[in-house]
């Protein structure tokens, strides 16, 4: 019987913390985004909401924050809140000190709700470098970024060549036809594919970013890439400074009078790439895991491949 009422009493406790559980899972706040708005000086558009499951204390806390200037564009507090209770919340007009060469200003709304902050990005795009007309849409741009083709980090396996996230891809070309890779920005964000294409001694390398044909935001602003024989050969990954024209993209290679009849070599692409997680209003870019369990085997395959 005491064992029963033991029994009992650790379900009934288990049960409880379930509930309590539940019960704080479930509250918070939901955002959503009815944009993008156009405006000129001294217009608002309501494009941001916001619902809350549990109204807490009821009062929501409303910052616009100019994320490079570390200024507050615009602020609200809203009290008496119920749940499930939709609010909208202002986006003004604003171009305060706009020297940037490209007009963008990057914008983080962030909402306080009992302790906690929910943020929700946006960005604006003016008609002119001093201002103009603006438009604001959803989604964090990422200026001046580097990009790589799918593989291991040359400061995993070199440690001190480069303190910068730089992947690189172990290829072996003797297989015929073409081999796909992810395309990587920032070590964040899954941008494109890059292509090898090995047909008889000739080898081309390509990428694509994705919905470059659907009004995608992905801006190339250099290329780079080449093939190292092997990783001891490698004593530079800055392209800027190692001397190394490389090769271009869509050039025909010759495996035989270009790699020296190597086709088991390290392709090093290194793009600088201007782009946004939302590649357009409606699709955003697939975030970069490299740590999950088929990436880690891939790239213990190219390892186990390639010359060290």
């Amino acid at each position: 019987m005491k064992n029963m009422l033991r029994v009992l009493s650790l379900a009934l406790l288990l049960a409880l913390a379930f509930s309590a559980s539940a019960l704080a899972a479930d509250n918070g706040l939901t955002i959503s985004y009815s944009g993008p708005a156009t405006l000129t000086h001294g217009q608002t558009a309501q494009i941001l909401s916001t619902k809350i499951r549990t109204p807490g204390d009821g009062t929501i806390v409303y910052t616009l924050t100019d994320t490079a200037k570390k200024t507050v564009v615009y602020t609200e507090t809203k009290t008496g809140v119920t749940a499930g209770q939709t609010i909208k919340w202002i986006v003004p007009y604003y171009d305060k000190d706009m020297t940037v060469k490209k007009p963008i200003r990057q914008l983080q709304a962030s909402f306080k709700l009992d302790g906690k902050t929910y943020t929700y990005s946006l960005y604006y795009t003016y008609s002119n470098k001093d201002g103009g007309t603006v438009t604001v849409e959803k989604g964090t741009w990422y200026p001046d970024n580097t990009a790589c083709s799918f593989g291991p980090a040359f400061r995993d396996v070199r440690p001190g060549l480069t303190d910068q996230w730089y992947l690189f891809t172990p290829i072996d070309l003797t297989r015929q036809g073409r081999q796909t890779f992810e395309y990587v920005a920032s070590n964040l964000y899954l941008i494109g594919e890059v292509y090898v294409d090995v047909y008889g001694d000739t080898v081309r390398v390509t990428y694509h970013n994705f919905y470059e044909d659907q009004g995608g935001n992905t801006e190339t602003l250099t290329e780079f890439f080449t093939f190292f024989h092997d990783l001891k050969s490698v004593t530079n990954v800055n392209p800027e400074t190692m001397g190394d024209p490389g090769y271009r993209f869509g050039q025909s290679i010759s495996i035989e009078g270009d790699l020296d009849g190597d086709t088991n070599v390290l392709l090093f692409v290194r793009n600088r790439v201007t782009y946004r997680d939302y590649v357009t209003n409606s699709r955003k870019l697939t975030r970069f895991w490299p740590n999950l369990k088929e990436r880690k085997d891939l790239r213990d395959q190219m390892l186990a491949m390639m010359d060290r």
